[in-house]
């Protein structure tokens, strides 16, 4: 039975904000290269300069000291991390003002966390051009955990009394209230930002049911972004999110070397 209807879920969505003109022309600015007028953009909005520092500064980014310049922290990171450090600004605004599921995550930490180590793994299985093309999906997917917490949220007693008698886990319970899994819910933002379709498209296959997808650039990197979230989610800080992705053990054949680093680390 669903219990949050479609209709409810696209009311919802329509209250996301758009893209800000200070963010789009950050972002345009970034594409051209321009880290300058890209600082410039983002001095110009402070509430927008003080997320992206914490975002930087946090641990998953690893610097030896604390970057306040917002070139250098542009320069620091690269073009293409800066985008996706734009856009999770976007993402922030997404957040509940008072987490009713998720009381324990650090947000801040697993939306850094997914975006530092996605951009690593995506790169070492394809190429630097594939990550630029698709690090906006990259940088999407922790908004769909605010947006998650706002609609299951909102039926908190409903839900502890249903994992009470039937065991059913986030995951499920999503499925069965919205009719949706996280990714299809990302993929909804995604359109709403105006994301071009080879992005959405890939967002949608990040679940990665089979995997059986005959774009092998769409399969390899629907493999690596589906291993990199079910591995930050089995961390014990973010374990909480774990039941959002039914781990496929075929990823690991597809995004191998990815696979293989991670042993390695362990």
């Amino acid at each position: 039975m669903v219990l949050i209807s479609k209709s409810v879920i696209i009311k919802k969505i329509s209250t996301i904000p758009p893209l800000s003109e200070v963010v789009k022309q950050t972002i345009n600015y970034l594409k051209q290269g321009d880290l300058q007028k890209a600082a410039d953009c983002v001095d110009s909005d402070i509430v927008l300069k003080n997320k992206i520092s914490q975002i930087v500064n946090s641990a998953y980014f690893g610097f030896s000291k604390k970057l306040t310049d917002t070139r250098v922290m542009f320069s620091a990171m690269g073009i293409e991390m800066a985008k996706g450090v734009v856009l999770s600004y976007m993402v922030s605004l997404l957040a509940p003002k008072e987490w009713k599921l998720f009381t324990n995550l650090n947000f801040e930490d697993f939306q850094s966390g997914y975006l530092s180590h996605c951009k690593e793994a995506v790169i070492l299985e394809t190429d630097i051009e594939i990550y630029k093309k698709y690090s906006d999906s990259i940088a999407l997917i922790p908004a769909t955990i605010c947006l998650v917490d706002e609609l299951l949220g909102e039926k908190k007693q409903e839900l502890e009394l249903l994992i009470e008698s039937s065991g059913l886990d986030y995951g499920k319970i999503l499925k069965r209230f919205t009719g949706m899994s996280l990714f299809e819910l990302a993929a909804l933002i995604a359109k709403k930002w105006e994301f071009d379709n080879d992005n959405v498209k890939l967002i949608k296959n990040i679940e990665c049911v089979n995997c059986n997808i005959s774009d092998k650039t769409l399969q390899k990197l629907s493999a690596v972004l589906h291993l990199e979230f079910f591995y930050l989610v089995s961390k014990p800080q973010f374990f909480e999110l774990n039941s959002f992705i039914e781990f496929n053990p075929k990823v690991i054949e597809i995004a191998n070397k990815n696979y293989e680093r991670k042993i390695d680390e362990e």
